[in-house]
């Protein structure tokens, strides 16, 4: 998530506490710690209520997550980092078209400080960092958030490509499907070459569901959460999807084709499936262009 977890020297015991908690998944506490460090320390509130608002969005309480983001917004010389986190937060609420605006505003401040970046497009953090000067390479490796600004970025660009595609050879959404399923036959061997860095054993559903979770927290992808764990059948939970917000904030659902991301999903999934167990497959039974809130799905063995 978006929060301030690195400049750690000069913090208060009650922030590091905070960020400790965090870490932990009890964000219950983290949100006292907090508190507690705003009493504390006059020099960072904004980081603090960042972080607040961090804390509550994890435990899904939006309305106060939003009032210590735009806050901390209010009164940050540097907005970056509060507009990432206010994009998650409509995201969350499932205001997507707020969510990429927000993302964008963070985008243009952090390109501001760091103009070698401002014409740059990339699809992994992993190329972000190869394209940054030095003095920055630990720094920005060490920020999830810079994750986020980049794929949205690249998202954007990469679909303005295709409906430009589209409109110029007077194609449709179907002969563009049939044309990324060809180009992500490629995808299952890099997951699987992956997998083994990773030092993640077997070839069974969890085994799947941990090399395609693992990946996605790696490139920027959705977060992955295993809800069930077994051998046989595997079940995975995709919450906040950029992609999809992406596709909103364009109008791009509007157009006939458009929401069928999941489809895209489902066969980007059973690519990397099929790598690791041929007889393995991944099917949806919930997703956010379906009306959900989240999209799910089962990996099946057999």
């Amino acid at each position: 998530m978006a929060t301030y977890s690195l400049d750690k020297i000069g913090w208060s015991f009650s922030m590091r506490m905070g960020s400790r908690c965090a870490e932990k998944r009890d964000y219950d506490a983290s949100i006292q710690h907090y508190l507690q460090a705003l009493k504390e320390d006059s020099n960072n509130p904004a980081l603090i209520l960042n972080n607040i608002a961090d804390s509550y969005m994890n435990i899904n309480q939006l309305d106060s997550a939003f009032c210590q983001a735009a806050e901390a917004l209010r009164i940050a010389q540097d907005k970056t980092l509060p507009y990432v986190t206010l994009g998650e937060i409509h995201q969350a609420r499932g205001e997507h078209e707020k969510a990429v605006e927000c993302i964008r505003q963070a985008q243009e401040k952090f390109e501001e400080l760091m103009p070698e970046m401002k014409d740059a497009l990339f699809d992994s953090i992993e190329e972000v960092i190869k394209k940054l000067p030095v003095r920055e390479k630990f720094e920005v490796v060490s920020k999830d958030w810079v994750r986020v600004i980049f794929l949205v970025k690249y998202t954007q660009a990469n679909y303005q490509m295709e409906k430009d595609l589209i409109k110029r050879q007077k194609g449709s959404w179907k002969d563009l499907m049939e044309a990324k399923k060809i180009a992500l036959k490629s995808i299952g061997q890099k997951y699987l070459a992956s997998k083994e860095r990773l030092g993640i054993k077997g070839n069974d559903a969890v085994s799947i569901a941990k090399t395609y979770g693992a990946m996605s927290a790696i490139i920027g992808s959705p977060k992955v959460k295993i809800l069930e764990k077994g051998a046989v059948q595997s079940t995975i939970r995709m919450l906040a999807c950029w992609q999809y917000s992406v596709i909103r904030s364009m109008g791009l659902d509007l157009e006939p084709g458009w929401l069928n991301c999941a489809y895209t999903c489902s066969e980007y999934i059973n690519n990397v499936a099929k790598a690791i167990n041929p007889a393995a497959n991944f099917e949806f039974n919930s997703t956010l262009p379906g009306g959900c809130s989240f999209c799910q799905g089962v990996f099946n063995i057999g």
